[in-house]
């Protein structure tokens, strides 16, 4: 019985080491100049570490070369500082051999074009379409992941994002990378409203509509109640809305001067870019 016990409480701990989420802080030492620095932990590291930009992303059937936008990418370890050689395999995929508790590697992200498909810095905003914007370890598709943004001092930049909110506000969390991979997300000073929903299933859901541009209160409420309109439509036709992850479904919609003209739907969110 004893024995038993022993190996049930092994197994619980091995689940649990096994666990221990990858993860991502994301800070704008120059955002001035279209660039964000993206440090990524790796815990429990055994071998040699792949790692990869993405060259698709959800919704769009084309391929892009994501990697181009990447570049100063270094490894060390977490615990003495190590540095550790990088060996750039292809133009988005590096490798590190590491046997270790914890890599870190961190690079640094351009992006300069806002639409559904890239990202954007600069010092009105930060626009990440996720796939363009962090790179993943191969074969670690499945481990659960964290991320926390350092909000740029002198900003007053809000975060949206369909991702699971964390302790605070900079901090977000998903199950998996094809989840993350889903998740844009937003940093700006946006305007924002939002409403709930008592929906056929009994649930309360919440819809939130997030701008960043040069728009008036006036026209972000009359904006928003356009999106009602279509929201109770939809909810109409097939009976009532999607049970939304934790409840909420968020429009992030960027109106700038330079920006592309795109919208792509995600799990529990929307992504329209446009000029105005």
């Amino acid at each position: 019985m004893k024995l038993t016990s022993l190996f049930a409480l092994l197994f619980c701990i091995s689940a649990a080491v096994a666990q221990q989420p990858i993860r991502y802080e994301v800070s704008f030492p120059n955002y001035v100049h279209h660039e964000a620095r993206i440090k990524m932990f790796i815990p429990q590291v055994k071998g040699v570490v792949a790692l990869r930009m993405s060259r698709s992303s959800p919704g769009r059937y084309a391929t892009h070369e994501f990697g181009k936008n990447v570049y100063d990418v270094t490894a060390r370890d977490s615990v003495s500082g190590r540095e550790i050689k990088v060996i750039q395999k292809d133009g988005d995929v590096y490798s590190v051999a590491y046997t270790g508790k914890s890599l870190i590697v961190e690079y640094t992200l351009f992006g300069d074009h806002v639409d559904g498909t890239y990202a954007a810095i600069d010092r009105q905003h930060a626009h990440f379409n996720m796939p363009a914007s962090f790179m993943w370890a191969i074969g670690q598709e499945k481990r659960p992941l964290e991320i926390s943004f350092a909000i740029p001092a002198g900003t007053n930049w809000k975060i949206a994002t369909q991702l699971k909110p964390g302790k605070t506000a900079n901090q977000f969390s998903a199950p998996d990378l094809q989840y993350f991979m889903d998740s844009p997300t937003e940093l700006a000073d946006f305007k924002e409203r939002s409403w709930t929903v008592k929906d056929t299933d009994g649930k309360t859901k919440t819809i939130a509509v997030i701008l960043h541009g040069d728009v008036s209160d006036a026209l972000m409420d009359e904006y928003t109640e356009e999106i009602k309109k279509i929201v109770t439509e939809a909810g109409k036709v097939f009976g009532q809305l999607p049970d939304f992850d934790f409840g909420r479904y968020t429009f992030m919609i960027d109106l700038m001067p330079n920006n592309d003209g795109d919208g792509m739907e995600h799990r529990n969110s929307t992504i329209i870019t446009g000029r105005a």
